[in-house]
């Protein structure tokens, strides 16, 4: 990676070498849990770990009432 900048007549030049694309991996999956993390505390903090726990459930009976809807199709 190469940075340049120019102010009037001056140049600065910058070279570097990009990092290796596990750790941008690593980089990107700890920013995703970081945001879900403040996402899920801030969902906590607005309606309570009960209604969380309940919305969840909700949706996991949905899922298996739709997976034995299908098996008995």
């Amino acid at each position: 990676m190469k940075i340049t900048w120019k102010r009037g007549f001056c140049y600065i030049e910058f070279e570097r070498k990009s990092i290796p694309p596990e750790r941008f991996t690593a980089l990107c999956k700890l920013a995703r849990a970081m945001i879900g993390g403040m996402v899920v505390l801030g969902l906590v903090h607005m309606v309570g770990a009960w209604a969380i726990a309940w919305a969840v459930g909700a949706l996991v009976a949905v899922g298996l009432y739709s997976l034995v809807k299908e098996e008995f199709r």
